[in-house]
């Protein structure tokens, strides 16, 4: 009830009281209790107020209409990051609907811009990220939410929308968190760049070096200096100056050391954006790029010639500040048999990756190892390194994001541009998709546009509303996902399980780090 409403209601009620007090004579018949001034009264009254509110919504509407209308908050803050002489060098035709406009010098080519937009708005051109059909965004706005570089290199303008900061771990310059001596360095800080991640190592050991031996008490109770969590070029670069620094340390990687790099297709070259950042770290990250391959024998030999030794196949679980001293405990398993191994260490790095740990499908079968050509790997593998190391097999892609349906087109086909060619029959896989529902719905035009032609010539086969029941040395039983009910046993060699990854956000919150 609005508040005049609530004035008129007491303003009458006051009236027909004092009305029905003045009126006591008890000898005259009152129509409705009211002698017929009152009636009037209420009337003249009641005239008076409805004239009152309509001119009082009349000027209200006038002032209204006459006011400017004042741009939208977050549209204007985002159009006054881009000045005129930047709209003419980067968006000369300027039209009138939301589009992003990308800042060729900030863009550090790491894809999340062009991996975030559901509708292929954008593409990486030359090692940079740009807008190739403009006139197809839909306003989601999440190309410049995932931009990790600040200030954003991808912004949207004309739009109306809200564009909500990335969430990222709070830390302060020494890249120290709100955990006092816990350190997050690397891509889990929310900059994807190599280069940045190999100066952060380096940087924050010398931090920490500086607080142990000045002025940070001793700490019997700790067997480490520092524990580094997670060996990508972050953590690498932290072991190495470590080493340096002649701190004790211990490196724990879940996976292999260098482990996503390792995973990029042979060949890639990568780049160390960028180009005008100066490299501090402890690996060589010089020039524009390097290949994949050479990076890894650049950077391994690097470890090898320092000594630093790395807990490889060593998952952490737990990492928590002890109570009875200046130290953590860190808890982790390690190797296949899960063994429990707990570090006492008086600072802490994490150096984790943000995709966070694949998804496990927790079905029968799935730690199986099998033999092939003379060695021992896993059945079920999470990612898709060298497509051109499968042929003929039989292989089973479950999942349905942007990663498992380029997995399954790379399986059966090679890529030239927006065209696919099959293979093949003599290196041409059997492959098929097993998806626990539907298609994602952020699946990308033209990855949608390949796997359907795959799945129309008959080189793919799907299957919808499907799980895994069970694996077994050389085949797979397939179920109804909604009933369990099984439905076809296949033959099979390998299983690639792209359903996602456990992302680390619980786990650095689970220590204490705010996310903001």
């Amino acid at each position: 009830m609005r508040k005049s409403q609530l004035l008129i209601i007491i303003a009458l009620m006051t009236m027909l009281l004092s009305i029905n007090l003045i009126s006591e004579d008890k000898s005259k018949s009152y129509f409705g209790g009211l002698p017929w001034y009152g009636w009037a009264g209420i009337s003249v009254f009641l005239v008076i107020a409805g004239f009152w509110f309509a001119l009082r919504d009349a000027e209200r509407a006038r002032r209204l209409l006459e006011e400017p209308v004042a741009p939208h908050e977050d549209a204007a803050a985002q159009v006054s990051q881009i000045s005129e002489e930047d709209f003419k060098r980067l968006d000369p035709d300027r039209p009138n609907y939301p589009h992003p406009v990308i800042f060729p010098e900030r863009c550090i080519g790491c894809h999340a811009c062009v991996d975030a937009c559901p509708h292929d708005v954008l593409a990486i051109v030359n090692g940079i990220a740009s807008p190739v059909a403009s006139d197809q965004c839909m306003e989601d706005t999440a190309c410049q939410v995932e931009c990790p570089v600040n200030p954003k290199a991808c912004i949207v303008i004309n739009t109306t929308k809200k564009i909500r900061p990335r969430p990222v771990p709070v830390r302060d310059p020494s890249f120290m968190t709100n955990v006092a001596g816990c350190y997050i360095i690397g891509d889990v800080s929310g900059t994807p760049l190599i280069k940045n991640a190999s100066n952060e190592g380096a940087d924050a050991i010398k931090h920490i070096a500086h607080e142990l031996r000045n002025g940070a008490a001793a700490e019997p109770k700790a067997g480490v200096d520092v524990a580094i969590i997670g060996i990508g070029p972050a953590g690498l670069s932290a072991a190495i100056a470590a080493k340096q620094f002649k701190l004790r340390y211990v490196g724990i990687e879940q996976d292999k050391v260098l482990a996503t790099i390792d995973a990029y297709p042979k060949g890639k070259y990568v780049f160390f954006k960028p180009e005008t950042m100066v490299s501090r770290g402890t690996i060589e990250v010089n020039g524009p790029g390097e290949q994949r391959e050479k990076i890894l024998d650049s950077w391994i030999g690097a470890m090898n010639a320092s000594g630093v030794v790395i807990n490889e196949s060593e998952s952490c679980k737990k990492v928590e500040r002890a109570t009875d001293g200046d130290y953590f405990v860190v808890q982790t398993e390690k190797g296949l048999e899960r063994e429990k191994v707990s570090y006492n260490a008086r600072r802490i790095i994490l150096a984790l990756g943000n995709r966070g740990t694949p998804m496990k499908l927790r079905v029968p079968g799935e730690e199986m190892k099998i033999a092939r050509d003379g060695r021992t790997e896993d059945k079920v593998k999470y990612k898709l390194t060298d497509p051109e190391a499968y042929k003929k097999n039989h292989v089973i892609i479950v999942g349905a994001g942007n990663s498992a349906i380029e997995a399954a087109v790379d399986l059966v086909a090679r890529r030239n541009g927006d065209q696919i060619t099959f293979r093949p029959d003599d290196e041409i896989n059997n492959v098929t998709l097993v998806i626990r529902s539907d298609m994602k719905n952020d699946l990308k035009f033209l990855n949608k546009l390949q796997v359907y032609q795959c799945i129309d010539e008959g080189k793919i086969k799907a299957y919808f509303g499907t799980g895994i029941k069970e694996i077994r040395d050389a085949e797979v039983v397939l179920m109804n996902s909604r009933t369990s009910e099984e439905k076809v046993t296949l033959p099979n060699d390998f299983i690639f399980a792209m359903i996602g990854g456990d992302r680390p956000t619980k786990f650095l919150e689970s220590i204490g780090i705010k996310i903001a």
